[in-house]
């Protein structure tokens, strides 16, 4: 039993490195930060505000806050980022994209702590929400 609690703890641990340094590499080198350079907030203005239609039409959609805080996130607006994926997460408890997008946010703005614990939160319902872990 300790072996098994042990492998699970290893591998949650390597998922949640995984998802910090992935979420980190994918949005600083190919990513949202980039949105800027490659089309600037112009482009990115427009869609922040069709996002608040989405979500005056269906205030519960956990994916119209979510989408709003990644536009957030590229335009750098960290903290906004944070507030709408963490009011997404409010209204979907399970939504794993969204502790991803808040650890990645969280980690832009220093708070490691923070980022960790909504990474091992990404790693526990991938692995144990995944079909067949019932």
């Amino acid at each position: 039993m300790k072996k098994h609690t042990l492998l699970v703890l290893i591998t949650l641990l390597g998922l949640t490195l995984g998802v910090i340094y992935g979420c980190d590499s994918a949005t600083n080198k190919n990513g949202l930060s980039n949105t800027q350079e490659k089309g600037g907030n112009g482009q990115v203005q427009p869609s922040i505000k069709d996002f608040p239609k989405a979500i005056t039409v269906d205030p519960k959609s956990a994916s119209a806050h979510a989408g709003r805080a990644a536009l957030k996130y590229a335009t750098g607006d960290h903290k906004g980022a944070i507030e709408d994926f963490t009011k997404a997460i409010e209204l979907d408890k399970e939504y794993a994209t969204a502790y991803s997008g808040r650890a990645t946010a969280k980690y832009a703005e220093g708070d490691l702590n923070g980022a960790f614990s909504d990474a091992v939160t990404v790693a526990r319902l991938m692995i144990f929400k995944a079909p067949g872990n019932n």
